[in-house]
């Protein structure tokens, strides 16, 4: 049996008739036959759970068996199979290691359970009768055992402290001062995790708690398998319920750390170290606001060593290996210049050719040659979701991205990580009011009238099962009273037939589906992404027109309301379908839509054509007529001709829309050119790294290691212009080449990254820019060394490649920085924006001290007295003000200056 799963049944018998199970484990997770993680209830298949613990219960019956026992079997392939082959393996006729979790899982004393049996009593006495299901008690949620084990080196335990709070519980041998020995036993701990419910939510937050408990669990002086417990935790195998009794073999070597060396028989093979006097430079010029460390003292990789600022921009210096402090070469305030030396230190480096990649690199890069594109690979797959068709990593090259593992119980760690959570909920609180249109009382109305909500509308056209990417949900939301939600108009991506299309949908919750100057934008906005990148484009068409208040700011000008029927006839010049679906209300210019698609659907009754309704045509003519004379299904699809399909009722027009979609011509979209693979690390440590202030930097190679395929990544010119990072990865498969911000751009960095540009231009490779910039560095010295020439360069580069771009700003993005990383100026593809971005022409405290400084001036021209300090602050506090609330996300976005906010672990999905 190849690729099986290791499940093994507790069950209990009196020996006097009665036999019941407490349900399974999934054991899969084994090195060399030894279990390592142990996950109960195994996430089965009702059906199957029923089928293979009927067994164990019967064939211990039939043995008389007395006592507490575990069946063990193997299944064949999926969990999920309810008709999944399986073979008895075993009876263990004892308690195991493993039984923690079931005790943790139901409830039941396990121990106290086999006593019972041998003093003589019955399962019915114990109260663990069998249920329907032969079952001794109820599941009461998910637990996870981790089997801490010693590992090669170290004697003595410096160190020791179990995690502790609810739901944990550690059954151990070690002490402070303890010498253990793993020539007998390695094992020496039990971490044993809980969460109450049902569901993968339930095992996901006992995952996570274990994650947790395994960061806080301190063995120091030894060496323990806790890098490889945390892998396996992480990896998508384990998160999908896809482990395999093969998984150790074929991941054992890459967990520990997230990158390690594979070799062969899953043996792990550790980097030799040697010591090696290092000096750690400033990347950039700055003050050094403090240093961290102390002469003498031991750090570890990742420590923060010397905190700079330049340009209002704090920037984080972190020791690359673990290793003794020689020498502090600065001191507070004292300024820096670029590959100045901060901190000496007596480092453990790994020796050449060991370590992070070294021993797979070639062969795991030679199943990933570059093949032109994959025809069995399906490009379509991520719409079903954000793993879909994503296979986990296969392991590290050498370009996979060393970086130093988070530190999860750091307080910092935990406050960025709550920080950036709470803006995930309020975003999340935002979507949901937009959402909801234009109220409870609204939307009943709407459905009464045999309507549905446009995203509802939506969904009945996508291919079922596939998501939609809905852009700029926010839009208009700090506008007009708050009344106009979404700006009235949905828009978005989904997949039809397996083609990519785009969906410009009219809420008529909202005012009636009019045109605010926001919804114009909007309309305008989708149609430009539907031109660029060739989708077909569906109109859900439910408005009353023109919002009359505000005619002047919506019908007269270039990129006013007329610009939506000019789209539409370049869109049919070049060869875009058009659909339109008439689902209500289509007035005045507003008719344009259906008339000038390639096809169109009208429904009976609510839906209506016509360039004047009928009040205006009674004001106009005296001639009084209702709606559906005017312009409804039966005058267009019989007389007038304007519509070519009669639908009676809305589902038949969304299922007809579907139909006309099938027959729109083919579009050959690109397949990927590697396999789709998931990253080494995980997405959601970035609330924990990413910074609460903008203002402190960050290093954005963490970014880029959650975000690529396999993290991997060819960094271009690595040791050049560094505050600016480049290279080219693969995601999702497709190749890219990546333009990211590390601190403030200077000559070198700017003129780094115009070259890389080009070559992407060249290699006719998409674009994708990651922006947390203050701008350019500013000062007598980078003036005289020509830095606008250098900072245009980059300018031209960015305006003139003619390849795809997206941007996607991740923290800051402020002054001519913004132009540089393909601002919303520079026409990219697409533009997204993080819940903790800030956008202004420059950050606020420096534009208040700019007038500031213009005004202390001006008053010593006139002659007048300085500004006290009270009378400064009095000063700048509207401009702060100004600036704080004008530079957030949602100011941002309400304004379509981007098309949507989203989390920082959506960006590879999108």
């Amino acid at each position: 049996m190849e690729d099986a799963r290791h499940i093994e049944v507790q069950v209990l018998a009196d020996g006097q008739g009665g036999c019941a199970h407490l349900y399974e484990r999934d054991c899969s997770v084994q090195l060399r036959n030894q279990k390592v993680v142990e996950v109960a209830p195994a996430r089965i298949h009702p059906t199957l759970r029923k089928r293979i613990s009927e067994c164990a219960v019967r064939l211990l019956l039939k043995c008389q068996y007395r006592g507490v026992g575990t069946v063990e079997f193997m299944v064949a392939g999926s969990l999920q199979d309810p008709d999944a082959r399986f073979v008895f393996m075993e009876v263990n006729p004892r308690i195991q290691v493993e039984h923690t979790i079931t005790e943790e899982a139901t409830d039941v004393d396990i121990v106290k359970t086999q006593l019972g049996i041998a003093g003589g009593f019955k399962l019915e006495e114990l109260s663990l009768g069998p249920g329907a299901d032969l079952e001794a008690s109820k599941l009461r949620g998910f637990a996870i055992q981790a089997r801490v084990s010693l590992a090669p080196g170290g004697n003595e335990v410096s160190k020791y402290q179990e995690p502790s709070g609810e739901g944990v519980r550690v059954d151990a041998a070690l002490y402070a001062g303890g010498k253990p020995s793993m020539h007998y036993d390695p094992l020496v701990g039990k971490l044993i995790c809980y969460a109450p419910g049902e569901g993968d939510d339930a095992f996901q937050t006992c995952r996570k708690r274990t994650i947790t408990a395994l960061d806080s669990y301190i063995i120091d002086g030894v060496n323990t398998n806790k890098p490889t417990l945390r892998g396996i935790l992480h990896h998508p195998e384990f998160i999908n319920n896809e482990v395999l009794l093969s998984f150790m073999a074929r991941h054992g070597a890459t967990l520990a750390g997230g990158i390690s060396v594979p070799v062969a028989k899953g043996e792990m093979k550790p980097a030799a170290l040697r010591r090696q006097k290092l000096p750690v430079m400033s990347p950039l010029e700055a003050t050094v606001i403090r240093s961290c460390v102390a002469e003498g003292a031991e750090v570890e990789e990742g420590q923060l060593l010397v905190l700079l600022s330049a340009m209002k921009l704090e920037t984080e210096v972190r020791a690359p290996h673990a290793g003794t402090v020689l020498k502090v070469a600065v001191t507070e305030n004292q300024t820096v210049g670029s590959g100045e030396d901060l901190v000496v230190l007596d480092a453990l480096v790994p020796e050449e050719g060991e370590g992070a990649a070294s021993a797979t690199s070639a062969a795991a890069a030679a199943n990933r040659i570059r093949q032109g594109s994959l025809t069995s690979v399906d490009g379509s797959a991520v719409w079903y979701g954000k793993t879909s068709g994503v296979k986990p990593c296969e392991g590290p090259t050498s370009s996979s991205i060393r970086l130093p593992p988070p530190r999860h119980q750091d307080e910092a760690y935990i406050q960025r990580k709550t920080h950036h959570s709470q803006l995930l909920e309020e975003l999340q609180s935002r979507l949901d009011t937009a959402r909801a249109g234009g109220g409870a009382k609204a939307v009943e109305q709407h459905h009464a009238r045999g309507k549905a909500l446009p995203r509802e509308r939506i969904e009945a056209v996508l291919d079922p099962g596939t998501k939609f990417l809905e852009l700029s949900p926010l839009a208009a939301f700090d506008l007009y009273d708050g009344s106009a939600h979404s700006a009235g108009i949905v828009t978005g991506i989904g997949l039809v037939h397996g083609r990519e299309v785009l969906f410009v949908a009219n809420d008529a919750t909202v005012k009636g589906g009019t045109y605010y100057p926001m919804t114009v934008k909007k309309h305008l906005r989708a149609q430009q992404i539907a031109m660029e990148n060739k989708l077909p484009c569906v109109y859900l068409v439910d408005s009353g027109g023109a919002y009359l208040p505000l005619q002047d700011e919506v019908f007269p000008d270039r990129m006013h309301f007329g610009r939506i029927f000019y789209n539409q006839a370049q869109m049919s010049k070049h060869g875009v379908p058009q659909v339109s679906a008439v689902l209500g209300s289509c007035t005045a210019g507003g008719a344009y839509v259906p008339a000038m698609s390639d096809e169109n659907i009208i429904v009976k009754r609510n839906g209506t054509i016509f360039l004047g309704g009928p009040p205006l045509v009674k004001a106009s003519t005296g001639e009084e007529v209702t709606a559906e004379d005017l312009g409804g299904a039966d005058v267009h699809t019989s007389k007038s001709g304007v519509a070519d399909h009669f639908a009676e009722n809305e589902p038949q027009a969304l299922a007809m829309c579907r139909e006309v979609l099938k027959y729109t011509g083919g579009h050959d979209a690109a397949l990927p050119e590697v396999e789709p693979e998931e990253p080494l690390l995980d997405a959601e440590e970035l609330l924990g790294i990413i910074p609460e202030d903008n203002s402190k930097a960050f290093e954005v190679r963490q970014v880029i290691a959650r975000l690529v395929d396999g993290s991997r990544f060819h960094e271009f010119k690595a040791r050049y212009g560094v505050t600016l990072v480049c290279g080219f990865a693969h995601i999702h498969g497709y190749p890219v080449g990546i333009v990211a911000n590390n601190g403030i751009l200077f000559g070198e960095s700017a003129q780094k990254g115009a070259h890389f540009v080009q070559l992407c231009g060249q290699r006719k490779i998409p674009l994708l820019f990651l922006q947390n910039i203050t701008g350019f560095m500013v000062g007598k010295a980078y003036e005289n060394s020509g830095i606008a020439r250098d900072g245009a360069k980059m300018v031209n580069a960015v305006s003139c490649v003619d390849v795809p771009k997206i941007t996607v700003i991740i923290a800051g993005s402020h002054g001519a920085g913004n132009y540089g990383m393909c601002g919303r100026a520079y026409d990219p593809r697409f533009m997204f924006i993080w819940p903790n971005s800030r956008i202004s022409v420059m950050g606020g405290a420096q534009a208040a001290d700019v007038l500031a400084t213009v005004k202390q001036d001006q008053l010593k021209r006139q002659g007048k007295a300085a500004m006290t300090e009270k009378e400064l602050s009095d000063f700048k506090k509207p401009t702060l003000e100004k600036y704080e609330a004008e530079g957030s996300a949602y100011h941002s976005t309400s304004r379509l200056w981007d098309d949507g906010i989203i989390a920082s672990s959506q960006v590879k999905s999108l």
